[in-house]
């Protein structure tokens, strides 16, 4: 089968807020996709309420979040700056549109359209691309701290007994990222294969075979007979301190 990404790439800032702008790229690994990031502190005002001025808050999703702690206003609205800045470089007409979610919790997004977010406390990311068929997804994960070497690892709940054994002779401090990248694409993973399985996907549900030039084998390990038929591409990469991990699913 014939790969699903491209690889054409260009950069552009998109200036949304006064203080931080949302960084848009258009995205590599995906056909005419594009990555943005913002900060999530920006979704917020002084006073904790949900800004509503500009181009980049839909007044459905300030209407969306009304019940919503500032904490968790501040990552929806977030998300939705950046979903929104990541949609406008490849579409700018549907960016108009809301973006509020779908019964399983995605974005939801104008038909013909895909997309995905991900936040942490200071930063959220999203990814939008044409559906062509498929869905994508993205995760974003700080790298480990030397405080995080401390705390006990998670390679034994997340891995299988093959990917334990892949990177079982790292050293700690190598062994922790690349737990942590794993970790990273199976969420991306299991994004991008939601809307055909519908359930919620265990660790060991997911296999990867995964290469430090940034991309990752995937094998589905469902019992579904349907998702025998789809076939998940994804890559990985480091951003200063942090891991973003992308997926896109299609059927073949």
């Amino acid at each position: 089968m014939a790969g699903i990404w491209s690889t054409r790439v260009t950069g552009v800032r998109l200036r949304l807020m006064p203080r931080h702008p949302a960084i848009v790229s258009e995205e590599p690994f995906i056909p005419s996709g594009a990555l943005a990031s913002v900060v999530i502190d920006d979704a917020l005002d002084d006073h904790g309420e949900a800004e509503a001025h500009g181009p980049d808050v839909h007044a459905d999703e300030l209407s969306f979040t009304a019940m919503m702690t500032p904490q968790r206003r501040g990552a929806f609205l977030a998300g939705r700056r950046a979903l929104r800045a990541a949609l406008h470089q490849i579409a700018p007409h549907s960016a108009e549109h809301p973006l509020l979610q779908t019964g399983r919790g995605a974005p939801r997004l104008p038909i013909g359209w895909t997309g995905s977010i991900s936040h942490k406390r200071a930063r959220a990311i999203a990814l939008a691309a044409p559906s062509l068929g498929g869905f994508v997804g993205v995760d974003l994960e700080k790298r480990p701290t030397p405080r995080d070497l401390e705390r006990p690892s998670i390679a034994s709940r997340i891995l299988t007994a093959a990917e334990r054994d892949a990177i079982d002779g790292l050293e700690l401090p190598a062994h922790r990222e690349s737990t942590l990248v794993r970790f990273a694409i199976k969420e991306a993973v299991y994004k991008a294969i939601d809307p055909y399985v519908g359930r919620y996907v265990r660790f060991t549900e997911v296999e990867l075979d995964v290469s430090d030039s940034g991309h990752a084998a995937v094998r589905l390990l469902l019992p579904e007979p349907e998702m025998r038929s789809v076939h998940v591409e994804a890559r990985w990469r480091f951003e200063d301190r942090w891991i973003i991990a992308m997926a896109r699913s299609v059927r073949r």
